[in-house]
């Protein structure tokens, strides 16, 4: 009879704790948003090569105005919000197609707001925080994760896609002449590898612009050749956290400015792929699209809480438009919003069932982050 009690003492307390927890509530106070650039021209177009088009800002406008319904109706900001000094802030990379997502996002979000967009560098110039430079001391560490041979054969179906769809080959040998970049931490494609990841890129952009029709399965190959290089970063956590450490900064930077509500950083895929693989974010599936972890115009959100228990929370998601979204031009609204999937830290304790964490262990794991080989990385 005692240990029947006993049992029943532990159920009630267990879920008593649990419906405790599960009881939270919670009070947006901030969001930060790590963001691909939209739509741009293919990197063969010439002298109008990567730039945002007008599909592109049309599509990133129609994302603005889905953040400002939904952070509208969590309470952030009032509908036509012309926020304080120091609450927004908008920062892109010296580029025009991220300069120019960042300012139709904020005519979306904030359409009577004028908010500048911040950027740092001379028109075309790489702002290290979105570019790091390679640091020669770490080069060595950095070639030692990358089996270029072990990529090739996991490609052979996709590039084989390509070379058909394209008319381009690839001689294979050309996989291990890859470089480190000199001016940033970025791995180079050479030879024929540059030449079908460049037609791969003018498909894919072209497909998402309405000009050509390839079946799903062709995206899909198409998709993953234009971006092998980026995908091929989540499974280089060292060259992840070094070539993430400036952004990582920057976020952590965003998330103790006082006063700060929403924070806007657009830069491109290779930011988003580093920052995921730096903090550890565990595998994760994307509907809707043939990209396979940071679909254009994606987006990290990092949102800050106030739970009814006074302390401070965060959830973190990626946002992006399905194929469909882009190629048939739909609206983004709170009935047709943009796909959303929710990110999981590896090994970081949850405080509820739906991704949320403690505030300070994500800022923990973005410091811990950037920590390489013994010291503060770039």
């Amino acid at each position: 009879m005692r240990k029947i009690f006993s049992l029943v003492i532990v159920f009630f307390f267990t879920l008593t704790f649990f419906s405790a927890a599960y009881a939270m509530e919670y009070q947006l106070e901030q969001v930060v948003v790590i963001s691909r650039h939209n739509l741009r021209n293919s990197l063969k177009a010439g002298d109008d090569r990567g730039l945002l088009t007008l599909r592109g800002g049309e599509m990133e406008t129609l994302m603005g105005q889905y953040f400002e319904a939904r952070l509208r109706a969590q309470g952030l900001f009032p509908k036509n919000a012309q926020p304080s000094v120091g609450e927004v802030r908008f920062y892109a990379n010296s580029y025009q197609r991220t300069i120019a997502t960042a300012r139709y996002f904020s005519a979306g979000a904030f359409p009577i707001a004028n908010i500048p967009i911040e950027y740092h560098r001379a028109l075309g110039q790489k702002d290290r925080v979105f570019l790091s430079p390679a640091d020669p001391a770490l080069e060595k560490l950095l070639a030692s994760e990358v089996n270029w041979k072990k990529l090739l054969n996991s490609l052979s179906k996709e590039i084989a896609t390509v070379e058909r769809l394209s008319g381009e080959k690839l001689n294979p040998d050309d996989f291990y002449k890859m470089k480190l970049g000199s001016e940033a931490a970025e791995w180079k494609a050479q030879g024929s590898v540059k030449t079908i990841n460049l037609a791969a890129d003018a498909i894919l952009m072209d497909y998402y612009d309405g000009k050509v029709s390839y079946s799903d399965s062709e995206m899909r190959d198409v998709a993953k050749i234009s971006s092998f290089l980026i995908n091929s970063n989540f499974d280089r956590p060292i060259g992840a956290k070094v070539f993430a450490s400036p952004m990582l900064a920057v976020i952590s930077d965003e998330l103790n400015t006082p006063g700060r509500k929403f924070s806007f950083i657009c830069g491109h895929d290779s930011n988003l792929s580093n920052v995921l693989t730096a903090i550890g974010v565990e595998d994760y599936t994307l509907p809707g699209t043939f990209e396979w972890r940071v679909p254009i115009a994606s987006k990290i959100v990092i949102k800050k809480f106030r739970g009814s228990d006074g302390n401070e929370y965060a959830r973190l998601s990626l946002v992006y438009p399905s194929a469909a979204q882009i190629v048939n031009r739909e609206m983004l609204t709170l009935d047709n919003p943009p796909m959303k999937v929710a990110l999981k830290l590896r090994g970081l304790q949850m405080v509820d069932a739906d991704a949320i964490y403690k505030l300070s262990d994500v800022l923990q794991r973005i410091s811990d982050a950037r920590i390489v080989d013994g010291r503060l990385a770039a």
